[in-house]
């Protein structure tokens, strides 16, 4: 079981031995992300974590590669709305040597002019990549219709604009600002004990901050759901929609049976959108069902890739399932998708990268690692009633959010629309099909 220690300065470190392991997966998670992102920030809890890895005081950003490969090892970074980590996996013999270089990537960040500037052309080039995939797109436009100017509805990369006018100046201070310890955690599993960790730690993030350095943080602000319809009339050939409802943040004791009512509706090859959708009517090779959560707010919504003659009966079924969905739910079908979730938390258990991340997660939005079977008992405890009570919720809400990537013409041409966003309306051939996809899903 995992062992949880404090450092005097507030550092909470998570232990996790795994016997006859003889590797370690470590990190270090910061609570910063979109959602700590002032107005004229966006993109910069992504380019701060890309800048790490670009020198310190002590080593260049070649040097951070050659002495992590020089020793199998690697390091790896990821932001989300909600936080950044630094982690990675190294065998344990090297355990101090590693934990050095990535105390160094935290603790003494240059961040070079000329390296920053040469930063920003390689995540615009990432903002691009993101622009070309619909699959991507189509998800980011959903989150902008869904939260409306709030930070969750901007794309974690940041815009083209925002990401040229980051300076050193402005990473320092979103770094002072988010980058003390209580804010922070430090996990490891596998080949580690609880003393040489505790050991290292205080060694190296002894003196971190206790606070941020002006004293106080900027609050996160509650998202307030929003909804709409976004149109990205590209010439594809296939129609890519993305549909969302009001979710379930942490915060509420749903979010688990939020969970399986997504697995329920799309989760599977035996799930109802899958069975109907493609098995009975073959519209689609891709569809699937979600629900995100966050610490406060979340979405649960579905997926299909269609061709544009089939997207109006595609999203008439996505309805009609939501229907029978708060009419009834069977045992059989609500097993399966506690089977389902089972199966991905024991399984995850047997990576110490996920453990660390999992832990890391919810020791920031609980306040606690909580144990398998804590999780386990929680979904158990979900019955048909709450599933169905949660469709119902879904249906009344008369909350919808729709994004559309691709052609609505029979051609699989644009029409030459190009985006639109909000409420949709008009002759034109794209518009006027994509209120129909709104008057479908909204069971008209």
């Amino acid at each position: 079981m995992a062992e949880i220690m404090t450092l005097d300065n507030g550092l909470r470190i998570i232990c996790d031995p795994i016997p006859d392991f003889s590797s370690v997966a470590m990190g270090m998670w910061v609570k910063a992300g979109t959602l700590d992102e002032a107005d004229d920030e966006a993109g910069i809890a992504h380019l701060l974590e890309h800048m790490a890895f670009k020198g310190t005081k002590t080593r260049s950003a070649r040097d951070i590669a050659i002495e992590l490969e020089n020793v199998g090892g690697s390091l790896d970074a990821a932001t989300s709305h909600q936080r950044t980590g630094y982690y990675g996996r190294f065998l344990k013999d090297d355990f101090n040597h590693v934990s050095e270089i990535l105390a160094d990537i935290l603790m003494q960040p240059v961040f070079d002019e000329a390296e920053l500037e040469r930063e920003k052309d390689v995540v615009i080039q990432e903002i691009g990549e993101a622009a070309d995939d619909p699959d991507d797109s189509v998800f980011e436009n959903l989150s902008r219709v869904a939260w409306g100017d709030h930070s969750l509805g901007r794309p974690i990369l940041g815009s083209i604009n925002s990401v040229r006018g980051h300076s050193r100046q402005k990473l320092t201070g979103f770094m002072d600002r988010l980058y003390y310890a209580p804010n922070m955690v430090l996990a490891a599993s596998g080949g580690v004990d609880p003393d040489s960790l505790f050991a290292m730690a205080q060694n190296f993030y002894g003196d971190l901050k206790p606070s941020p350095i002006e004293g106080t943080v900027d609050g996160r602000k509650r998202p307030v759901y929003r909804g709409g319809i976004h149109y990205d009339d590209k010439p594809l050939e296939q129609t890519h929609i993305a549909i969302a409802y009001p979710g379930f943040g942490y915060d509420d004791d749903r979010y688990l049976a939020a969970r399986l009512f997504s697995d329920v509706l799309g989760g599977g090859m035996s799930s109802r959108l899958f069975q109907k959708i493609r098995e009975e009517f073959g519209l689609a090779y891709s569809v699937y069902a979600f629900s995100d959560s966050f610490d406060e707010g979340g979405l649960i919504g579905a997926y299909i890739g269609t061709d544009a003659e089939q997207a109006e009966k595609a999203c008439h079924l996505v309805a009609n399932e939501l229907k029978a969905m708060a009419e009834n739910i069977n045992d059989a079908e609500l097993d399966r998708a506690k089977a389902l979730l089972r199966s991905s938390i024991l399984m995850g258990r047997e990576s110490p990268v996920a453990r660390i991340e999992g832990a890391s997660a919810q020791l920031m939005t609980f306040g606690e690692c909580r144990t398998p079977k804590m999780i386990l008992d929680r979904i158990k405890a979900v019955t048909p009633n709450d599933l169905m009570a949660i469709a119902g919720e879904i249906i009344n809400a008369n909350a919808l959010s729709l994004s559309v990537t691709g052609s609505l013409t029979s051609s699989g041409t644009s029409s030459g629309t190009g985006s639109v966003t909000g409420s949709v309306t008009g002759s034109v051939t794209g518009p006027a099909r994509i209120d129909r996809l709104w008057t479908a899903l909204n069971g008209s």
